[in-house]
């Protein structure tokens, strides 16, 4: 059973890597 912190710190991993890849489609339509 997965703790309180454990499930944070996946839904901000989670979170960041959405951000990211959201930044580098920005970027990509923004150069192209």
């Amino acid at each position: 059973m997965a703790s309180i912190s454990d499930i944070q710190i996946t839904l901000a991993l989670i979170s960041a890597s959405a951000t990211s890849i959201l930044a580098a489609k920005l970027v990509i339509a923004l150069y192209r």
